[in-house]
């Protein structure tokens, strides 16, 4: 099957790649000309277990990377069977709604080339109704008819990242069309890809299901946060207690503790509060979901709080670990709150500058000093370090063997993800544990 892919993101170009080691013929089509252009001469710019290998196979044969400005596009687009859409839609905070004005251009790109007898697939994360209002509009520009000259769909991704060409091969698609010929259409190509189909009512309804993963997750993981915080004013070593109140108790299933962030997690439970946000006027209150996101954000307002002396070091940047990664990290914003209140910054990631999902945010690049070693950052003077990360490279007796060979006087750990034992720390090496109020 002929297949147009729009957005080569995180996302899309797993899904592209999986696309292709599928069978179908892929067109993957993106806005970014560096992008294209490192694809295009055998560059991946990101790291994804399993990509290599099938990009490696099927460049130029089953997979065909095209800048969305090249002129044979249009051709390319009026061949396809299923043309899918997997660009990103930008960060919003809730009340803010999310800026779709460049999934509209490309929409507008595809109906310019002719929709007749072709199959969309929506695989962006969207505000709950944003398919009905596409599939409206599509209908009132061209004057086609959905589930008789053209089928739409809404397919959400769910993938991880650092999984995502694995888990597109196997985890269930949720599939939401409009009728039983439309379904007949999607469930024809994801059938070739891998995973259950699960058919629900409508691509409302799909929207719906993508916020909610996320949400979910968000919000087990700030109830885990919000016990950190009371453990540590109460005197209280969150892990112990979490580990005691689990063992033997399945019903108990409580996360570790730890910064919560990234472009899902960072940003789907605002999504979904858009839809909740009538129910919450009438009632005076937000959902549990946005209120759990707001405490897992508070986790970069407290910590500054935490810091001694004068040079601090951020140890891991990606917003989770072993990940190649910054974007919506707390460890990013920890930084940008610590250089507002006059602090010197230093930062260290093994993934530093290696592609543009791990280049410092403009507005922090020039003010701070980056390591992509942590052997290195800590030949300076550092007073404070923070581990907003668990890279696997942060490991407890490396770090400890760092320390105690540069002869330190005094400095203090912040461990956000309780990599360390206290056994290991003296009067001159303090740690401090997110949850643990026992000293």
């Amino acid at each position: 099957m002929n297949v147009c892919i729009f957005g080569l993101g995180r996302i899309g170009l797993p899904i592209a790649l999986v696309c292709a080691d599928s069978g179908h013929r892929v067109i993957g089509i993106d806005i970014n000309k560096n992008l294209i252009n490192a694809l295009k001469k055998g560059e991946l710019i990101f790291e994804e277990q399993g990509m290599k290998k099938i990009f490696t196979k099927h460049l130029n044969n089953n997979f065909f990377p095209k800048h969305q400005q090249e002129s044979d596009v249009a051709s390319d687009l009026k061949k396809a069977e299923y043309i899918m859409f997997a660009v990103g839609t930008g960060f919003a905070k809730y009340p803010e709604k999310p800026n779709l004005s460049t999934l509209y251009s490309i929409i507008g790109q595809v109906i310019a080339t002719g929709l007749k007898g072709k199959t969309l697939i929506l695989r962006v994360t969207l505000p709950v109704g944003t398919s009905d209002d596409i599939k409206n509009m599509i209908e009132k520009k061209t004057g086609l008819k959905e589930g008789k000259d053209f089928w739409f769909s809404f397919v959400p991704e769910r993938t991880m990242e650092g999984q995502a060409v694995i888990e597109e091969h196997s985890l269930p698609k949720i599939i939401g069309c409009y009728n039983d010929e439309g379904f007949s259409k999607v469930s024809k190509f994801f059938k070739k890809i891998g995973g259950d189909l699960v058919r629900v009512s409508n691509p409302r309804t799909a929207e719906f299901i993508k916020l909610v993963d996320n949400s979910w997750r968000n919000t087990r993981f700030a109830f885990a946060n919000e016990l950190a915080f009371l453990a540590e004013e109460n005197k209280i070593d969150v892990i112990e207690a979490i580990e005691a109140a689990k063992k033997g108790f399945e019903r108990n299933d409580i996360s570790a503790p730890g910064p919560v962030s990234g472009y899902c997690l960072g940003k789907d439970p605002y999504l979904l509060e858009l839809a909740f946000d009538k129910i919450a006027k009438k009632r005076n209150f937000n959902s549990i979901w946005y209120y759990g996101r707001r405490a897992n954000d508070w986790i970069t307002e407290k910590i500054t709080d935490d810091v001694e002396g004068k040079n601090i070091l951020i140890a891991g940047l990606s917003f989770k670990a072993d990940i190649d990664d910054y974007r919506y990290s707390h460890a990013i914003d920890i930084t940008r709150n610590l250089l507002a209140k006059g602090y010197n910054i230093s930062v260290c990631d093994p993934y530093l500058n290696n592609n543009y999902y791990t280049e410092l945010p403009s507005d922090i690049a020039e003010k701070v000093k980056g390591y992509s070693s942590i052997e290195k950052a800590l030949k300076k003077d550092i007073n404070t370090i923070i581990f907003p990360t668990k890279h696997k490279e942060f490991q407890e007796q490396k770090i400890i063997k760092i320390l105690k060979e540069k002869k330190i006087t005094k400095i203090k750990i912040i461990d956000l993800w309780n990599i360390f034992k206290k056994k290991e720390f003296n009067d001159k090496i303090i740690l401090k544990q997110f949850g643990n109020g026992v000293y």
